[in-house]
């Protein structure tokens, strides 16, 4: 079998070897994406808004992003040692909230009305505290329980260890900047500003350490994966992925002090600049290195 045919089964073979909890979260995680897909679709056709309170861009991106993340931690269940039972525990509630976030969302925007931080009618207000406080509270707490999981009954190679803990700590500190979003946009919006609600001092963006630290649940495990096939020793994959891991913090870490600073993304300094140099450079050479790596694979099973 060839490379590609051996990564092709061996995603196959996650679905295959999946307990039922974990098919349920793939699932729902492909509908999730796919309804995210479904109004990027709908925008290149129809036309509309691409930015602001009531725009096509917050289905999609919810969409893909609640999907993808309720698909990686689904998975991140089978290398944990825990019962059937406590995995449905887990999924089951991760794949409801996930799944009413990315319906309110859309919802408001064929509504024609904002989804967060609105208290225009009492419908409105009621689904900002369901969706916005309950399913987020609901989903931070599972993935603080996975987090916890990762450190203490986690049975996977080295290199895809470091891959899962990093990225269920970098997303807790994705959980973090929304938390504090919604609360800063609350105290904004209480001045009777409807613009601007997640836009910290002068220009801070907090959207993006909020989406950069969302993400590193798939970057860093996809390396991991990718360096399973490389015929390269453990501890060689495992200082690549503490090299990626280097590299997304000093992106996280850049992002967020940005915005704490009321300064736009790219409104660097020196200091900023090298931090962005230093994630860019460590998380690119990691996944390069693991791409030439490929061309001398591990040996095919038998």
């Amino acid at each position: 079998m060839s490379l590609l045919g051996r990564m092709r089964a061996s995603l196959v073979g996650y679905w295959h070897e999946a307990r039922p909890a974990q098919r349920l979260g793939y699932v729902v995680g492909g509908v999730l994406v796919l309804a995210g897909l479904a109004h990027l679709a709908a925008w290149l056709v129809v036309g509309g808004a691409w930015q602001g309170p009531v725009s096509y861009r917050k289905p999609t991106t919810f969409g893909i992003s609640f999907g993808l993340t309720t698909i990686t931690l689904a998975w991140f269940t089978g290398w944990m040692r825990i019962s059937d039972r406590v995995r449905w525990l887990l999924i089951g509630p991760l794949a409801a909230a996930d799944t009413s976030e990315v319906v309110w969302v859309s919802l408001q925007r064929w509504r024609g009305v904002a989804s967060h931080f609105n208290d225009d009618t009492t419908l409105d207000n009621l689904l900002f505290i369901l969706m916005g406080g309950v399913a987020v509270a609901v989903t931070a707490t599972i993935i603080l329980i996975l987090a916890v999981l990762a450190f203490t009954a986690l049975d996977a190679p080295p290199s895809m260890a470091l891959a899962i803990r990093a990225g269920l700590l970098i997303l807790l500190v994705g959980q973090g900047v929304g938390g504090w979003m919604i609360g800063h946009g609350l105290g904004v919006a209480e001045t009777g500003q409807t613009d601007g609600l997640t836009t910290f001092g002068q220009a801070g963006v907090m959207k993006v350490p909020h989406a950069v630290s969302m993400h590193a649940i798939q970057v860093l495990p996809i390396l991991a994966w990718l360096l399973g096939f490389a015929a390269v020793a453990e501890r060689r994959r495992l200082v690549l992925l503490r090299a990626a891991t280097a590299g997304y913090l000093a992106l996280v870490a850049v992002s967020l002090l940005q915005t704490a600073a009321g300064s736009a993304p790219l409104d660097v300094g020196v200091a900023a600049a090298a931090l962005y140099l230093l994630g860019v450079v460590l998380l690119g050479a990691a996944f390069l290195a693991a791409l030439l790596a490929l061309r001398h694979p591990t040996p095919a099973p038998a």
